[in-house]
């Protein structure tokens, strides 16, 4: 049975704990990845993005473990990453003995193998070079998904620059193919609901949530080990059907999740009912205008506006991701079988044998190996 947690203290940490437990507790080694939403430079209590002391929290149970707790988001397009860790308080994690990720410089191309509409993205390095990933989002409302939840807060992983093709493309189906690659590595979600943001809508740069009409506290975390259901207990929370949230209904009824689990803790049964101006209610149509095939020739200058000259249309989205890459990886020199090209693939999709390195199906074209190999051993060839 899925468990989801839900647990109300006037003391975040404690929460947290608390919620951890009811679940299973947490066990991580090496290097861990805790994801929280900084989205933009608001404050803890802002609910826009995830309460520091609530990551905090996490942070310190996963360096208690003897783990290597590295923390890290990009913020939307036109914020700069210095100023949103200052705004927030995130640094305060350094002090629970995390390490504060920037990795404005860091993404890598891969290839989602299987994917329905996502087929390549460019992604933050640190989350495949991780052992393992905690998630942590804020709960909140979203002009564009109704609410934002754990599934959304992956989108922090993508280079900023590539997001806007993940938005023309429909953003709720792409969103549940990147979950899907990175599902297994996701040992643990932990929602923030100390605030929630209502009515939020886009007032920073280009397009960005940055500020929200009122925001309500509920002093309340959320954990459970599936992102899915996760998300839909906090459909549930503030009073919205977890299948009028297609992020929800469309992992859901790829089997990634269940959309009914059991919920436990103090705070089973909570529930706000979000506000919504009347701007926030019309746009979702508009982003359905984006990505509608008949309608992006029309909506399409008008988004350039809020993005960028740079926003490729639907057809050049769909385009690209039809391109796969033909590279390959070729061993072209003598192997002395050190292995970090073994340790070093997120995928495990390299082995050692008595004939020399033995390559799988699973490669995503990352070329990280390419790149660590001491020798000049591995080479791409392209096609």
């Amino acid at each position: 049975m899925t468990l989801v947690s839900l647990v109300k203290n006037n003391d975040p940490a404690k929460a947290v704990r608390d919620a951890i437990e009811l679940i299973g507790g947490l066990k991580v080694k090496g290097t861990v990845l805790v994801k929280p939403n900084l989205s933009c430079a608001q404050p803890s209590g802002s609910g826009l993005v995830t309460n520091a002391e609530v990551v905090a929290a996490v942070v310190r149970m996963v360096a208690d473990q003897g783990a290597r707790p590295v923390v890290g988001d990009l913020p939307i397009l036109g914020w700069e990453a210095r100023k949103v860790f200052d705004a927030t308080g995130i640094r305060a994690i350094e002090q629970a003995g995390g390490e504060l990720l920037n990795w404005e410089a860091n993404h890598v191309e891969i290839q989602l193998a299987g994917a329905k509409v996502l087929k390549k993205v460019r992604i933050a390095k640190p989350a495949i070079e991780a052992d393992a990933i905690i998630n942590m989002p804020v709960l909140k409302h979203h002009f564009f998904t109704h609410i934002s939840g754990g599934m959304k807060n992956l989108f922090g992983l993508v280079d900023p620059d590539f997001r806007p093709k993940v938005h023309v493309l429909g953003l709720d189906e792409p969103l549940v193919d990147f979950y899907e690659f990175l599902r297994p590595r996701i040992v643990m979600n932990v929602m923030d609901a100390t605030f929630i943001a209502q009515s939020v809508r886009p007032s920073g740069p280009y397009y960005g949530p940055a500020a929200a009409k009122s925001v309500s506290q509920l002093n309340m975390v959320m954990a459970s080990t599936d992102t899915v259901a996760l998300d839909s207990v906090a459909a549930r929370v503030v009073q919205a059907d977890p299948e009028d949230i297609e992020m929800v209904r469309i992992a859901a009824r790829r089997g990634l999740g269940s959309a009914a689990p059991r919920t436990i803790g103090n705070a089973r049964g909570a529930s706000l009912k979000i506000k919504k101006s009347p701007l926030t209610r019309l746009l979702p149509y508009a982003e359905d205008m984006w990505t509608s095939e008949r309608l992006n020739r029309v909506s399409h200058p008008l988004v350039k506006r809020f993005y960028g000259k740079e926003v490729i249309t639907l057809k050049e989205a769909r385009r690209e991701m039809d391109a796969a890459d033909p590279s390959r990886i070729r061993v072209v020199g003598a192997c002395r079988q050190c292995g970090l090209c073994t340790g070093a693939c997120p995928m495990k999709n390299i082995g050692l044998t008595a004939g020399g390195l033995a390559f799988g199906t699973k490669c995503i074209k990352c070329f990280i190996c390419v790149e660590i190999c001491p020798d000049g051993v591995l080479a791409i060839e392209r096609k």
